[in-house]
């Protein structure tokens, strides 16, 4: 009987971590939607700047050389869920230049509050 206690006292206390944790994270996440994007430009060749609003910056990382993409024409950001948020960037694509790329993402990270991303 002390053994069956025992075990369902842990099984708890488990699960009330677990929960807690999962709270934590849900919390925690930084989320956009496309059309709060106010400008874009290239960091590097795998690395996009957003600027959301005023004062939101973000980065997205593609795995595709992002200074192949054609910044002088219409540049639209889709994701499958409706919304961006930080973390793996599944469902996350770019799309533009002429003839059109689709550049997936395959990270979202919010820039730091020291180094804001120039919007294009």
């Amino acid at each position: 009987m002390l053994r069956i206690f025992a075990s369902i006292l842990c099984l708890w206390t488990l699960a009330a971590c677990a929960s807690t944790e999962g709270e934590q994270t849900a919390s925690s996440t930084d989320c956009f939607r496309s059309e709060q994007v106010s400008g874009y430009n290239v960091i590097d060749e795998h690395n996009i700047g957003l600027s959301v609003g005023a004062s939101r910056d973000y980065i997205l990382t593609t795995n595709w050389n992002a200074r192949d993409l054609d910044w002088t024409h219409a540049i639209a950001l889709r994701s499958s869920t409706g919304r961006i948020c930080t973390g793996n960037g599944l469902g996350v694509t770019i799309i533009g230049g002429d003839p059109q790329r689709t550049y997936p993402v395959s990270r979202v990270s919010r820039a730091p509050d020291s180094a804001p991303v120039q919007g294009s």
